[in-house]
């Protein structure tokens, strides 16, 4: 279902004839997934968030079954390892995400922290990720918004 959900949004802007924010949108999430992973520094877009948040809970749900199947590391198959070596990129640049995020409304990413702590927080969190971003460049760089693709990171 969750697959059919995924590709199905794809198809959608294939045939809607936005087939280059379809591949855009898909560069995004791997420049993301893979080179900005430990980016902690930076802004990204709250649009950006969404997108990104959507795809990565498709390849969590799809890479998470590998923890229960690998008992040791030594026996995993190939393909096993990458997508364990997949799902740990998924997690760290999903609080990469959210750090980002929070530089871009002008606050420090290290409110995480009681949010992993204090579930409770996270409600918080929450109603803070929906803020806009501060306009114009702040002390974590330049708006996200003032480039073209702007809600892709």
């Amino acid at each position: 279902m969750i697959n059919i959900l995924f590709f199905g949004g794809f198809l959608i802007l294939i045939v809607l004839g936005k087939k280059d924010l379809a591949i855009k949108i898909v560069q995004s999430y791997f420049k993301t997934l893979f080179t900005k992973a430990f980016d902690f520094k930076t802004r990204t877009s709250n649009a950006w968030l969404y997108i990104f948040t959507v795809i990565n809970i498709f390849v969590i749900i799809k890479t998470s079954s590998v923890i229960i199947t690998i008992s040791d590391i030594s026996s995993a198959s190939p393909v096993e390892i990458v997508k364990l070596i997949i799902l740990v990129f998924a997690v760290v640049s999903s609080f990469s995400v959210l750090a980002r995020r929070l530089h871009d409304i002008n606050r420090t990413a290290w409110l995480l922290v009681p949010g992993v702590v204090f579930p409770p927080f996270l409600i918080i969190l929450g109603f803070m990720f929906l803020l806009p971003g501060s306009e114009g460049t702040n002390k974590y760089g330049a708006d996200p918004r003032s480039k073209a693709y702007w809600y892709l990171n």
